[in-house]
């Protein structure tokens, strides 16, 4: 890939980044104004705010400042790998990390700037249980480190080439 072929390719990127982040907290926003709490699909999907003082499952609930430092950290590691390495990294990974980045700093802003915790508004029934209420920058994340794995066992285990047996 030539240099600005390269430089548009990496300007695509950001903006569906940023624009990721922008949908995450755009639909946060919505949710917080209209305190969403409806039905979309009877007993199976609905949205339903909440606040969020924790990570997944509100794990390490109540310690936003801890979980806010993490995302950050994370987030900057993040950015300062796809500047220093994105150029290697297959066009594949670099949207993986995309959505992963996008993901880490939507949840970032909410720990960061707002004490109530992560706004989370999507719920899924599944018969008489409910999935924990998430949002777009969660399954952001999801998807990404699902495609990330996925991309690592089929490149580890399927593609890769088999050592031929010298007798």
């Amino acid at each position: 890939m030539n240099f600005m072929t390269q430089r548009k390719q990496v300007f695509i990127e950001m903006i569906v980044f940023a624009l990721l982040i922008a949908a995450d907290q755009v639909s946060k926003w919505w949710a917080y104004l209209n305190q969403v709490n409806e039905s979309i699909i009877p007993n199976f999907f609905y949205f339903s705010y909440t606040r969020n003082t924790g990570a997944a499952w509100s794990i390490l609930e109540g310690n936003l400042p801890l979980l806010a430092g993490i995302s950050l950290i994370a987030g900057v590691a993040m950015l300062i790998y796809y500047a220093l390495k994105g150029s290697t990294l297959t066009s594949y990974y670099r949207w993986v990390l995309i959505l992963i980045m996008a993901g880490t700093w939507g949840n970032f802003i909410d720990r960061a700037f707002y004490e109530e915790g992560v706004i989370d508004f999507i719920s899924f029934q599944f018969g008489s249980y409910y999935f924990p209420t998430f949002n777009i920058a969660d399954s952001l994340l999801t998807i990404g480190v699902i495609l990330l794995i996925a991309m690592t066992v089929l490149e580890e285990y399927l593609w890769k080439k088999k050592p031929s047996k010298s007798k």
